[in-house]
């Protein structure tokens, strides 16, 4: 089975947030949900843990690669005074909440949404490749 690179990107943008794996056998990527009751939560890890090895985490890519997306975002800016300013939000503590401050003040979200987004995919496509798993567009 082959994994939906869409899905995994998405899961991947939750990654600082919640817990996900893809099962391998399955090709299907699964989201542990914040609103599972204690029964669900304990059903969901025996799964993982009967068949564990049919199932590879999917790694926190939000706290490990979103400062390196917004510098990229940053640096491709052909204003050059977008590019400071975005780049100057990302320095010292807080650099994502002024960057985001800064993307919405320059009218740039929808801009920066589908370059994070190309970003989670090349991401997606990258892990699927490092982990030897077939994948789809």
């Amino acid at each position: 089975m082959k994994i939906k690179l869409e899905e995994l990107a998405a899961a991947m943008a939750q990654s600082d947030v919640r817990q996900s794996y893809v099962d391998i056998a399955k090709g299907k990527v699964m989201v542990v949900a914040d609103d599972m009751d204690e029964e669900q939560a304990l059903e969901h890890v025996f799964t993982i843990e009967e068949d564990w090895e049919h199932y590879i985490p999917v790694p926190n890519v939000i706290d490990e690669d979103l400062r390196g997306f917004m510098q990229g975002f940053a640096a491709s800016r052909e204003r050059e005074d977008v590019r400071e300013r975005l780049q100057d939000a990302l320095q010292g503590s807080g650099a994502v909440t002024r960057f985001n401050h800064q993307v919405r003040h320059l009218l740039l979200k929808p801009v920066w949404e589908k370059y994070l987004q190309a970003q989670l995919i090349e991401t997606a496509r990258d892990w699927c490749e490092e982990n030897a798993l077939e994948y789809e567009e």
